[in-house]
């Protein structure tokens, strides 16, 4: 019964390094690079979102999927300070809209993957707005450089969402 016991517990430790180990993927050093100046520019905008909606939200990113050529020329965690602007905006100015989001959100992600194609006749802010959604406390924004008009686009995101 001990050995069966044993047995398990290490199956359990290995599968516990496992997942540890796949979610915190190995980035390039140009990656490492990039989320450290994506981390150094979310601190301020995410403290004022934090501090105006009276809540404690994370933000990340992925990436092991950020490529510096696709992003070549622009600030690439600049697409996501907007997001976090109008969340702050939003609570400092809408008191009805500050309860839902304190209820309601509970991170962003800002994602080099899963940008939905731009449709011919998508303007770039309704293409943006496409690309926004908030799901299970999540607010999620599928980056691409092309993309325009953030914050409007991030503003209708956000009151989709708690409509």
């Amino acid at each position: 019964m001990k050995f069966h016991h044993l047995t398990m517990a290490l199956t359990f430790a290995s599968l516990s390094l496992a997942a540890t180990a796949s979610a915190a993927p190995e980035l390039k050093p140009f990656q490492e690079e990039a989320k450290a100046k994506f981390d150094e520019s979310m601190e301020e905008p995410l403290k004022a979102a934090n501090k105006a909606c009276g809540i404690t939200l994370t933000v990340a990113s992925e990436y092991e999927k950020f490529d510096a050529e696709t992003w070549k020329g622009r600030w690439h965690y600049g697409w996501c300070v907007p997001v976090l602007e109008e969340i702050e905006k939003m609570c400092a100015s809408r008191p009805a809209y500050k309860k839902a989001l304190a209820k309601k959100l509970k991170s962003v992600r800002c994602l080099f993957s899963g940008v939905e194609a731009r449709d011919k006749k998508d303007s770039s802010t309704v293409w943006t707005r496409k690309n926004m959604s908030v799901k299970d406390g999540t607010f999620i924004f599928h980056m691409d450089k092309e993309q325009a008009n953030l914050n409007v686009a991030a503003k209708e995101a956000l009151e989709a969402a708690l409509n």
